[in-house]
């Protein structure tokens, strides 16, 4: 099927009246979310009687003119071919047995994995519309990051990390307070990044360990890659009745602060005075064993005693995951 076939196919469409106008989709319906007509073309490709390099170009066009309505509009690999799995979600979808989100997870796959290559410029112009949406500068309710500084320094060079590798002694379980150094992977820098410019207000580990009630004066509290913090930072984040634990591994390592000196010292975690002491706090809600999905494909947030946790590492694709940059705006 060419791209004249595909043009006929939906002002065909339009005259008939069956077209649905993506402004009007119902976003939690589970059906006509993508017009029915779609289907007769993923019916064609599951039964070749339509190639697959036109099967991608028709849905490109698709996407691309907002008719199949994906979230995740950003390329992450490259060089995929597309898997029997996704021709099966087709086939199934086109008879009406699965909903129409699983026929556009399967789209949303390929885009991500390179198979259909959206235009840059579209996908620029709706990455810029969805970033609108998902501000809070506007919100009524005020939500504050924390940036992970205590982090940031205890991976710093000959910081913990040298000690853990066996380089160095416990000289390198203090360290100096970096706490204005580049975040990097390991202290969330991204999500810094894209929060601070969505209209998010931050606060440092420092101003939460210097005036824990600080946190009382926002709705919600967003915790990254904290994972070490005092015993005051701990127990004011704990306390707070609206939290979103955004990175697993956070609250993980007790440290000591002395701020004369500009220095933190780890006091308990990480295998640290003993091998068999993990978590520092012992908290019951530590999730440090989800710290390597990095992934992050099939992401969700599960409830614990003061708010929700995500069950991945998001620091590779919060930048561009807006369904997730959605939830955390709407928790």
């Amino acid at each position: 099927m060419n791209h004249v076939t595909l043009v006929a196919i939906v002002v065909i469409f339009l005259i008939s009246g069956l077209f649905v106008q993506l402004g009007n989709v119902d976003a939690n319906a589970t059906t006509n979310i993508v017009p029915t007509w779609v289907k007769h073309i993923a019916l064609l490709w599951t039964q070749a009687e339509i190639s697959d390099a036109d099967f991608i170009n028709d849905m490109r066009w698709l996407v691309e003119h907002r008719i199949i309505p994906v979230e995740d509009l950003v390329e992450n690999a490259d060089g995929f071919m597309i898997p029997d799995s996704v021709k099966k979600i087709a086939y199934y979808w086109s008879n009406g047995n699965v909903p129409d989100s699983e026929f556009i997870s399967g789209i949303e796959y390929l885009i991500q994995n390179g198979v259909i290559e959206l235009d840059d410029n579209f996908v620029s112009r709706v990455q810029k519309e969805r970033m609108s949406e998902i501000s809070v500068y506007n919100d009524t309710k005020k939500s504050v990051v924390i940036i992970p500084v205590f982090t940031a320094s205890a991976y710093s060079e000959r910081g913990f990390y040298s000690y853990y590798a066996g380089n160095c002694d416990t000289t390198c379980l203090t360290s100096f307070i970096y706490a204005n150094a580049p975040l990097g992977y390991t202290a969330s820098g991204q999500a810094v990044d894209i929060l601070e410019s969505l209209g998010y207000y931050t606060l440092t580990d420092i101003d939460v360990d210097k005036n824990p009630k600080i946190l009382l004066q926002y709705d919600k509290v967003i915790v990254l890659h904290n994972e070490y913090v005092t015993q005051k930072e701990f127990d004011a984040i704990t306390t707070h009745p609206h939290v979103i634990y955004l990175y697993p591994n956070a609250l993980y390592g007790k440290i000591v602060v002395n701020y004369s000196a500009n220095v933190l010292t780890l006091v308990r975690g990480h295998n640290y005075p003993d091998v068999k002491i993990r978590n520092g706090f012992d908290w019951k809600f530590d999730n440090s064993n989800l710290e390597y999905n990095t992934q992050c494909s099939n992401w969700k947030f599960y409830n614990v005693t003061n708010g929700i946790m995500l069950d991945c590492y998001p620091e590779n694709h919060i930048m561009h995951n807006i369904p997730l940059l959605r939830a955390i705006k709407d928790y």
